[in-house]
């Protein structure tokens, strides 16, 4: 768990969990090999370096994108249906987990002095949301995969 003591505020509890998430995911995994990475043990696209990628997409969507009013990411396309994010195939782990890093470093500088109380630049399928839900919001993304990367990992080193 995050080393932020219970008496810190609220701002400052939210960030450390979401960083807490993004290392407890890197750590997951970087010991994976490529193919381990890429290695297909359920019947969606999910793959240990599909979530990576796919944990990218959603920081810059998420950060860089609605909060911010940035440019989307290469990648993203708005389409339930459509997840380029999850194909991985010849991508290197460590080549995503260096962009993961990269990414992760841009949206703290991006947030960095924004308010929790400060609306997004742009709506989402949400609407207008301010910071706090979108850093709520990440927390969610990374925890529910965090369980998701476990799983997998586990599986493959059982192999």
């Amino acid at each position: 768990m995050p080393e932020s003591q219970s008496q810190h505020g609220e701002r400052t509890l939210a960030l450390d969990h979401l960083e807490w998430s993004r290392q407890l995911i890197i750590e997951t995994c970087s010991h994976l090999s490529d193919e381990q990475a890429r290695l297909k043990l359920v019947a969606s696209k999910t793959t240990p370096a599909g979530i990576i990628r796919h944990l990218i997409a959603v920081e810059q969507f998420w950060f860089r994108y609605i909060m911010t009013g940035g440019v989307p990411a290469d990648d993203w396309i708005d389409d339930p249906d459509d997840d380029p994010e999850w194909n991985v195939d010849g991508l290197s782990l460590q080549a995503l987990l260096a962009q993961y890093r990269e990414t992760i470093h841009e949206s703290n500088l991006l947030i960095g002095n924004v308010d929790f109380d400060a609306v997004s630049k742009r709506e989402s399928h949400h609407g207008l949301v301010n910071l706090r839900w979108i850093v709520l919001h990440m927390i969610q993304e990374n925890a529910q995969h965090c369980g998701h990367m476990d799983i997998l990992v586990e599986q493959i080193s059982a192999k």
